[in-house]
């Protein structure tokens, strides 16, 4: 036995996955016939609405390098080396396109991966994503975890040739050198695929869209038939079919009142119950894609419950408990990858462009904080997009009725003067 073999001996595979797959993406059968992976669930509009909310909503997330100083401030750590890897990660993408490759991994298969490109020093100088499909978990018997990356075309083969350095056992790559983020997950190696679990939903969703072109494409109904009880010549029929057109498809035969002969009536054509029902049932495939990726439905157009009170309610609900949800993972991943938490270093994300409110809430919060003493007017300054002015307006000010006893009572006494006698007048 080769040294090869008996190192691939020393390994095997994760039972989280069964094998690789082909370019096409592991897939999962569903009982409409409809076979679901990446490339088939993103056909249907819901799943393809949820997944780039989600993954844009993320990634368009600021996010940055926090060091906490002894006292509890913060300040950017901008002397780590996370501070321009996660912004410039590779040479073709900026952190935006990692954030959303690697999110959309996560939202439709629960992992994100990035391989952490080091020197021959050892230190991170890339991170490159990969797609979820396209990379196996490997465990040595010692419980020690691996990934095996399948490259899709040349320009991922040439990133593993780069790679060759870092790989061990005929070509997996330590779980030192993987940025892994998971989703929920059931042995703790690998995520749960939300769109296998849910396939029978989003099967369903595709089912009923094919179904409804299918309907339109070849089964469209005419608007209705002119009946009579007297006999009619081909010519005829045809004289009389015209006529009926000509005085009433178009605008300009609004309200023209039609006259017929020998007897001729209209009989329209109407929808179904079944028909009815059938769109009824669309409406509902949306809301239980909606339900699966936790997105409120009138963020994907669905607006049937929807008013004016519940709306922001809703939106602020898509914030705390969706988004987090993502984000937090993020941080927490990255803090462990790299060792952050000993450092008194966090990676933070900044939601204020997602919370910004119209100008008058803004300014209304603004001055609360001010008048709290919370913040400086020259922060809210710098917010609502205007230069500092500083002197005063780069301090704390404290509230009038917040001053020493005496000053606030006449306005001339000086602070701790006491307050005047009960004869004297306040000015």
């Amino acid at each position: 036995m080769g040294l090869a073999s008996r190192i691939a001996g020393w390994f095997k595979k994760s039972t989280s996955y069964d094998g690789l797959w082909d370019d096409s993406g592991y897939s999962s059968p569903s009982v409409t016939g409809i076979t679901i992976n990446q490339y088939t669930a993103l056909n249907s509009s819901a799943v393809l609405a949820a997944t780039t909310m989600l993954a844009e909503d993320v990634a368009k997330l600021p996010w940055t390098v926090i060091r906490k100083a002894a006292d509890g401030s913060k300040s950017e750590a901008k002397d780590h080396f996370l501070y321009d890897l996660l912004q410039e990660p590779n040479d073709w993408m900026n952190g935006l396109e990692l954030r959303e490759m690697m999110q959309v991994g996560i939202i439709l298969r629960g992992n994100g991966y990035a391989v952490i490109k080091r020197n021959g020093r050892g230190f991170p100088v890339a991170l490159i994503p990969w797609n979820p499909d396209r990379v196996m978990q490997w465990m040595a018997t010692s419980g020690e975890l691996f990934y095996r990356m399948l490259a899709h075309n040349i320009h991922e083969q040439a990133l593993l040739a780069s790679l060759a350095p870092q790989l061990v056992g005929g070509g997996l790559l330590p779980s030192d050198d993987m940025l892994h983020i998971r989703g929920f997950s059931l042995d703790g190696l690998a995520g749960m695929s939300r769109i296998s679990l849910a396939r029978e939903a989003v099967a369903l969703g595709l089912a009923q869209e094919q179904q409804a072109s299918r309907w339109m494409g070849q089964g469209s109904k005419p608007s209705g038939m002119l009946t009579t009880d007297q006999k009619l010549t081909p010519d005829a029929a045809k004289r009389l079919q015209a006529d009926f057109k000509e005085n009433v498809a178009g605008l300009q035969n609004s309200g023209k009142v039609i006259v017929g002969e020998q007897g001729l009536k209209f009989l329209p054509f109407t929808m179904t119950a079944a028909d009815l029902e059938f769109i009824a049932s669309r409406q509902y495939q949306l809301q239980e894609v909606a339900r699966i990726f936790r997105i409120p439905p009138h963020m994907m157009g669905e607006l049937s419950r929807s008013t004016n009170n519940n709306i922001s309610q809703m939106a602020q609900e898509y914030i705390n408990f969706t988004l987090t949800g993502y984000t937090n993972r993020w941080s927490a991943k990255l803090s462990s990858t790299f060792g952050l938490r000993k450092q008194n270093i966090s990676v933070q994300f900044d939601y204020r462009d997602l919370t910004t409110a119209d100008m008058t809430s803004r300014i209304n919060n603004w001055r609360t904080a001010i008048m709290s003493m919370i913040a400086k007017p020259d922060e809210a300054r710098i917010d609502l997009g205007m230069p500092p002015v500083g002197g005063d307006a780069d301090k704390l000010h404290y509230p009038m009725n917040m001053a020493a006893e005496g000053s606030q009572s006449t306005g001339t006494a000086p602070d701790d003067a006491g307050r005047p006698p009960d004869d004297v007048a306040p000015k």
